[in-house]
């Protein structure tokens, strides 16, 4: 492989400024050379990482000049840039031209065809052209209308799928950390990564803090890959410090030496070769309501059917009684036009505005809550937050500002409220600072005023901007010292702390260790403290009192509390590189000293008690899930509002549990095989988990593995969970929700991948505005399923009736087509771009298995139905005599056009649409309640453009579309009426709201696809607790041992939890 590899290089090297091509450098990533380790034999060739850097021109410390403008442009024009490659969007003839892959549409097109020939045979081109060219031109403009839709919700998309990939990370510039834009990353750029990642390029890496990456998704490699600085060079070496693009960084930190991008990179030469969808992926309501809407067209294929048998039958009759010319051109033109007639019957059943008003419903949708700070990722994340009944959110950054500010500090066994450094022995002052400024990832910015600006962790950038104010610049520690540092265990959300050695005289024989993380993990593991005077003491009963006190008392102030500690030891085998620290952690993670603890203040971000409550009002469980100790979630928990202000904790609460109590009282998860052998997760003890989600809201001192097991269990329940995270590790519980939040700005790459929604703002009350869209999405449809179906049954049955009593049909196929377009496009546009009201905030969630046509819509539909059909018969039969005109029945007006006879039947037309576009101001309101349809009419100017646009196009119609459209002009008397008619479906769909829903509970016309209801007996939720619940619960909390010989052996509290 390595002469393969060779040979490449050989093919591929050309001049370079540098001495090495972009190709030279971009096939050290291809993963089979990784994996046979012929990329570190080459890139030992190169001069090893050190090579690299000089031929680069690449400061290890200080990385580019990004204002050397022409280094930076000599680097784009021989390595290529990190702009991605975007497709070419599709043209709006491509999508005019989809359109007519509808099989209906083609059929009608080839019938339109031949009643155009045919029409030219028999009556000339000067009248025959007429009826064929008017079925194309309403066709077209059909699918251009639609066409369009699609386009410009194309459009839309892209615009946001730009900015969801768009983002920064960091880099050593002119020998500072700044943040980056990933699309003005070059190759030789030095860049820090950290945990939760996702590398934009390809690079290797030149310094490694237990740096473990995920290459699944590159390579198929399912195990984490440890990355680390090569030693020797050569294919025996296990090193492998190849970071490939489009990999996540699951653990530690580092930087590595940028060598590829853009297409050049592995990830750009993936995307390179990816080929274009042929389909977008549906929603669940879009597939629900495609499967709705093949049932409607099949009654409306048996209603055509039906029709123009009756109608061929007629013409028969016709033919042996009446002697009809059955064999003449004449005859074949009235049979296609029954064809066309029973063809444009099933286009107008079939309601394709059905997904149609789902897509332009999410696309409105989602251009909207982007506005809020929403950016939706998974289109069916948007619409499955109206059904969401559970909220799993986190603490800091999300409830909170994340803007972290140390307020209190117990140093030498003082409490100090507010800080002086002088208070405070030097000796103690430089352990203190010291190890906080080298003990940290964080790499905040310093203007000249001395004011931060936070970049990185928000905990380690409060606790270095209070060493910089009491006179420690943690730049200047961190480069007079960093070379000192031998190892460093990056931050783990299981063990809660972060820790680092260093070898201050440099001679290996005395190693001095700072650690920080949380109180109750470390507290266990001090034996000495920092007394007031400065000195190191034995830890007594007393102290540990007091000092459990202090903590206790900050937590009570919703205070994060970060304990302080170090020691100095010395390590066995006196270890020197990084890589001989790895197994130490253990061994000396024990005898600390307290130096002290810290208190810090990240208040509540505005807004966030009134979300809290909207989510109360609307039907949905608020539960917060936090890695901080329990009287601190307690408190923070109750002033967002999660807990009554006056709650009081007792030892059989459910309300508020520790991580460790929960996982081991429903004793983690259990993995079943579906049916195509896939391992589906479940809580081993629904039981015990059911009574304690109706308590549980506030989730203390867990994990993200206890995150994803109350997530699991919630969904088993048949709740709609949605999940906040910003972690990698939040990123299973972020799939296995519903709907996942990731943080936009504090959220890991890792967990923005897994989410649906990013929160720009990373703010919980932006959750909410996501609830109150989704239930917007779920509302519009519904209004646009009612005014759907409602034309669906008065159109296909008028044309039924008349086709099986007239000899034809009342409408014509033209006027059936234009029906269409109003009833498909334009009142998708009107109804699926409601604006959301606050109301919406006020009533439960949907259900999970709730039909989309309730007992209400389908009294609105029925009796909306039967008063238009009542008003259309009459209109039909006696139309005549109330207008005092000729009667249009019997005097085939489809075969000859007379402007006399027309008359009545333009009525008819003209009465029919204007029965509809004021139905579809009724469908705006659909509850019992809304009595008023035109409460907030005038907040949606597209629905009130659609309804006077299609009222001008109708009267238009009408007054100029003559024999191609088989009307004739009306006097201003007759437009008048027929426009009063059409105004009484609003009166009538105000009285059909007095009508009980429950003469329409039994009405299932369509089978909608809903999974039955969960057997209850196989939870047993009972209000109730069983008394061996509690004891159990006790036992576990250290409260009462366990009794009776029916409890359930308990697993020694682990999850069950599969990465």
């Amino acid at each position: 492989m390595a002469s393969q590899l060779e040979e490449n290089l050989l093919v591929g090297s050309t001049f370079s400024d540098f001495g090495m091509t972009a190709k030279e450098l971009s096939i050290l990533f291809t993963p089979e050379n990784v994996r046979d380790g012929s990329s570190l034999v080459q890139l030992g060739r190169h001069g090893k990482i050190e090579g690299l850097m000089m031929k680069l021109r690449t400061d290890p410390k200080k990385g580019l000049d990004s204002s050397n403008i022409n280094d930076m442009e000599l680097r784009v024009k021989n390595f290529g840039d990190n702009k991605p490659e975007i497709k070419e969007p599709k043209a709006l003839l491509e999508y005019i031209l989809e359109n007519f892959e509808d099989p209906m549409l083609r059929i009608l097109c080839l019938a339109a065809a031949v009643n155009l020939i045919i029409g030219v045979w028999t009556e000339g081109w000067k009248e025959g052209w007429m009826d064929g060219m008017a079925i194309f031109i309403a066709v077209i403009i059909i699918v251009s209308v639609t066409a369009g839709n699609n386009y410009v919700k194309d459009q839309q998309f892209r615009k946001l799928n730009a900015i969801a990939e768009n983002r920064n990370v960091n880099v050593k510039r002119g020998g500072k950390i700044v943040s980056t834009n990933i699309y003005e990353l070059v190759v030789g750029d030095i860049m820090i990564v950290d945990t939760g990642e996702k590398l934009p390029v390809d690079g290797v890496v030149i310094e490694s803090s237990d740096l473990k990456a995920d290459e699944s998704s590159i390579t198929g490699e399912t195990n984490p890959i440890k990355k680390n600085v090569p030693v020797i060079y050569e294919q025996q070496d296990k090193a492998n410090p190849f970071l490939i693009s489009g990999s996540s960084i699951i653990e530690g930190t580092g930087e590595i030496l940028i060598l590829a991008v853009g297409e050049n990179s592995q990830w750009g030469i993936s995307k390179k070769l990816m080929t274009q969808q042929t389909k977008d992926d549906k929603t669940p309501l879009q597939e629900k309501l495609g499967i709705l809407a093949d049932q409607i067209g099949e009654y409306g294929l048996k209603a055509a059917v039906i029709t123009f048998i009756a109608m061929t039958l007629h013409l028969l009759y016709d033919a042996v009684f009446n002697e009809y010319p059955l064999f003449s051109a004449h005859a074949v033109k009235e049979i296609l036009n029954f064809f066309i007639v029973s063809v444009t019957i099933i286009v107008v059943a079939v309601p394709e505005g059905l997904p149609l008003a789902v897509t332009i419903a999410l696309a409105y949708s989602v251009g909207k809550m982007k506005d809020e700070k929403n950016l939706v990722r998974f289109l069916s994340a948007c619409e499955t937050m109206g059904g969401a009944n559970n909220i799993c959110s986190d603490k800091t950054g999300t409830l909170t500002e994340n803007k972290m500010t140390v307020t209190n500090l117990y140093v030498e066994d003082t409490d100090f409220s507010k800080l002086d450094p002088k208070a405070i022995k030097n000796s103690t002052l430089e352990l203190l600072c010291e190890g906080i400024c080298l003990n940290s990832m964080a790499h905040p910015q310093i203007d000249e005023s001395g004011k931060f600006e936070h970049i990185g962790n928000k905990t380690e950038c409060a606790l270095l901007e209070m060493c910089y104010k009491f006179g420690y610049d943690f730049r200047q520690i961190r480069q007079n010292m960093g070379e000192k540092i031998k190892k460093k265990f990056p931050f783990s959300s299981e063990k809660k702390k972060m820790t680092i050695i260093l070898d201050p005289k440099g001679d290996k024989t005395q190693f001095k260790i700072y650690t920080k993380g949380a109180p109750d993990m470390l507290l266990d593991k001090c034996s000495h403290y920092i007394n007031a005077e400065g000195k190191a003491t034995v830890i007594t009963n007393d102290y540990k009192q007091k000092i459990n006190s202090i903590i206790k008392n900050y937590a009570s102030q919703s205070l994060r509390s970060i304990l302080l500690l170090y020691r100095e030891t010395m390590i066995q085998g006196r270890p020197q590189k990084p890589e001989e620290f790895n197994n130490v952690e253990d061994l000396i993670d024990k005898s600390y000293t307290i130096i002290g603890v810290t208190g810090l203040q990240d208040p509540l971000k505005e807004g966030i008690i009134k979300a809290v409550q909207q989510c109360k009002e609307a039907g949905v469980t608020v539960r917060m899930v936090t890695g901080d100790n329990f009287d601190t979630a307690v408190a923070i928990s109750k002033k967002a509002g999660i807990l009554p202000p006056n709650y009081e904790h007792h030892e059989d609460s459910l309300a508020v549990m520790e991580g460790k109590t929960f996982r081991q009282m429903v004793e983690g998860l259990e993995y079943e095989k579906d049916e195509k052998g896939n391992e589906i997760p479940k809580v081993k003890n629904l039981q015990n988990f059911t009574t304690i989600a109706q308590e549980l809201k506030v989730l203390a001192r867990s994990s993200p593995e206890d995150k994803f097991l109350l997530v699991t269990g919630l969904k088993q329940l048949e709740n709609v969970v949605a999940v906040t995270g910003d972690g990698t590790n939040d990123a299973p519980a972020l799939k296995k929700a519903d709907v996942g939040f990731a943080m936009g700005i504090q959220g890991t790459e890792v967990a923005k991948e897994a989410a649906g929604i990013i929160l720009l703002d990373d703010n919980f009350a932006s959750i909410v505005t996501a609830m109150k869209w989704g239930r917007n999405i779920f509302d519009c449809i519904r209004k646009f399923l009612v005014f759907q179906v409602t034309v669906n049954v008065v159109a296909v049955t008028m044309a039924f009736l008349g086709g099986v009593f007239l000899k034809e049909s009342p409408l014509t196929s033209i006027q059936m087509l234009w029906v269409n377009l109003i009833m498909d496009t334009l009142a998708s546009l009107a109804l699926a771009t409601e604006p959301p009201t606050d109301e919406l905030l006020t009533r439960k969630p949907y259900g999970r298995k709730e039909h989309m046509i309730t007992p209400g819509m389908w009294r609105s539909i029925i009796c909306q139905a039967a008063f238009q059909l009542f008003v259309l018969l009459i209109i039909l039969f006696r139309g005549d005599s109330i207008f005092g005109i000729e009667s249009s029945r019997g005097h085939r007006l489809d075969e000859e056009y007379n402007p006399v006879y027309q008359e009545h039947y333009t009525i008819f037309f003209h009465i029919f649409v204007f029965l509809q576009v004021f139905n579809e101001i009724n469908a705006r309101k659909l509850k019992k309640t809304e009595l008023n349809v035109f409460d907030g009419f005038f907040n949606n100017y597209l629905f009130i453009g659609v309804i006077v646009g299609t009222i001008v196009v109708q009267i238009l119609i009408v007054q100029l579309g003559g024999k191609a459209i088989k009307v004739t002009p009306l006097d201003f008397g007759h437009h008048v009426a027929c426009i009063i008619i059409g105004m009484c479906s609003l009166g009538v769909g105000y009285c059909i709201k007095q009508i009980p829903d429950q003469y329409f509970q039994s009405i299932e016309l369509f089978k909608e696809q809903v999974a039955p209801e969960a057997n209850p007996e196989t939870i047993q939720g009972k209000m109730k607790r069983p008394s061996t619940f509690l004891r159990k619960k006790r036992a576990i909390e250290n409260k009462q041992p366990l009794k009776g010989s029916q409890e359930i052996e308990l697993k020694a509290g682990t999850s069950g939890f599969k990465q």
